[in-house]
């Protein structure tokens, strides 16, 4: 009898753990812009009026950013209730094996099978949790070592064949390096370059474009002075995949007052200026 109550109470407990984890999951698992991450799942959707000027990743990010201790604390709180649900779920295989029930030890392996199956989000990248308030200020040996690390290894990734030989391995590890030179050395004169390439990464190289918007974000939040072309790269993004006209036109003119000695950019502004602008004024 006092076997059945334990297993009614592990039974319980792993029921509420999965709710739990459940729960945090579907909370957690938000985008900048909800908009803005339906066409990146679905580029079809573009087409329908409504969705195209109203994309606007930066926009969610920058109201995410006053929410972000909340949403650490949710991501970190729900990756306890996951290990616990694993740990109970070893507990009970345990428990079965010992007790020779056959059939509910395979019920548990499946499950802990299709636990490690299920997918992982990384609800939270390293530029979201440093935030925009970062400075880039101090020359720190280190952090130059792992930039240079950092570039190699992106320039191992890009392959002879341009994006169809890319390493994508290459291309994550390389953004692991970036990433751990901003959480190593948060002031470092290193960190605005640093998250550029992530963003070139992201953009150019792995097709994750919300992702690569808000490291070009931070280029110029950590560093305003920056002479790297980001609000380019966003201008293009917001023109090429968003199809957000407006956006599109903030950014290209930003650039051109603020990235001025990138003259090829500047004369591509311009001309993609007149022609937005023509194709509102329709």
């Amino acid at each position: 009898m006092g076997n059945v109550r334990r297993i009614n109470r592990i039974l319980a407990s792993l029921l509420v753990m999965a709710w739990l984890a459940g729960v945090l999951g579907c909370q957690q698992n938000r985008p900048y812009n909800t908009e803005a991450a339906a066409t990146a799942e679905n580029p079809a959707l573009l087409e329908e009026p409504g969705l195209v000027e109203s994309s606007d990743p930066l926009s969610g990010a920058e109201a995410a950013d006053l929410q972000r201790n909340a949403e650490v604390q949710l991501v970190e709180q729900m990756g306890r209730h996951r290990a616990n649900y694993k740990e109970t779920l070893e507990l009970m295989l345990d428990f079965y094996n010992r007790q020779g029930n056959q059939l509910k030890a395979r019920w548990v392996k499946e499950e802990l099978k299709n636990l490690n199956l299920g997918p992982r989000y990384a609800y939270l990248v390293v530029a979201e949790v440093a935030g925009p308030d970062l400075r880039a200020s101090t020359m720190v040996m280190e952090a130059d070592v792992l930039y240079d690390e950092g570039m190699a290894t992106m320039k191992s990734g890009r392959g002879s064949l341009g994006k169809i030989g890319v390493d994508k391995k290459a291309m994550y590890a390389a953004v692991e390096k970036f990433n751990q030179l901003i959480t190593l050395y948060p002031d470092s004169d290193k960190i605005d370059d640093a998250a550029f390439q992530i963003g070139e990464i992201y953009n150019h190289y792995l097709g994750e474009k919300t992702t690569a918007m808000l490291y070009y974000q931070r280029v110029w939040q950590w560093e305003p002075q920056t002479l790297l072309p980001a609000r380019f790269a966003v201008a293009r993004i917001y023109d090429d995949y968003f199809h957000n006209r407006t956006k599109a036109i903030e950014y290209y003119e930003k650039a051109i007052h603020l990235e001025s000695s990138y003259t090829k950019n500047v004369t591509y502004a311009q001309k993609r200026i007149e022609v937005l602008n023509r194709e509102i004024s329709r």
